[in-house]
């Protein structure tokens, strides 16, 4: 009787703490990396390394002058820039169907290139960022607040495709990218539709690319 009076004990306190970290799904696993970056969970925050696994529910943040690659377990790929902040919301992969991921980006200039989910069914990615969502077509873009491509002294968000295609949708429009090259602007002080669908030019699209240089 003693015994079970435990065993019930334990189970309740278990209940209360919830799950064990070793409990955690991994996803993927950070394939590079410069500087210093953390993942935090509700666990607490842990700092990562080359090698570290990353977790569904996990918010990835990077410091100053530092850059991060997470490989995800579908091969999909995202490169994070200094001061980024990223959302691991959701991640299934199953071969046969049924997979299904989701990242938001807070903050921070970012890289992305679809793996097998975003080949077997491009819907079943979600992708948001402060300004819009990303209709993934099977692809590799990139995004983030910048400085070149608008009005000086007016702050704003960018996209640029340099493989497949993109959606890319406001609460008030919407443009697709189809082309490498071609990108658009959003303002991030207020909503808008994106900026008309252009190619970028070398100075819009060297300061993207050196945000994300290791």
């Amino acid at each position: 009787m003693r015994r079970f009076a435990l065993a019930l004990g334990l189970l309740a306190l278990s209940l209360l703490i919830g799950p064990p970290v070793w409990a955690q799904e991994a996803v993927g696993h950070v394939e590079r990396q410069k500087g210093a970056a953390s993942r935090v969970a509700a666990a607490g925050a842990n700092d990562l390394a080359q090698g570290s696994q990353v977790f569904i529910g996990d918010e990835i943040r990077t410091g100053p002058d530092a850059r991060l690659l997470i490989r995800f377990d579908d091969e999909s790929a995202l490169t994070l820039g200094e001061n980024a902040r990223l959302s691991i919301d959701e991640f299934v992969y199953v071969k046969n169907g049924g997979s299904r991921q989701a990242l938001a980006i807070a903050q921070g200039v970012f890289r992305f290139a679809t793996g097998q989910i975003g080949k077997l069914r491009p819907s079943d990615i979600a992708f948001t960022t402060p300004v819009a969502a990303v209709g993934i077509r099977g692809t590799v873009f990139l995004g983030g607040e910048l400085t070149v491509g608008m009005p000086p002294g007016q702050p704003h968000y960018g996209f640029q495709v340099s493989e497949g295609a993109i959606e890319v949708i406001s609460p008030v429009g919407s443009v697709v990218l189809d082309e490498p090259g071609e990108g658009t602007f959003l303002p991030l002080t207020r909503v808008a539709a994106p900026t008309p669908v252009r190619q970028w030019t070398e100075a819009e699209a060297a300061e993207a690319e050196a945000a994300l240089a290791f």
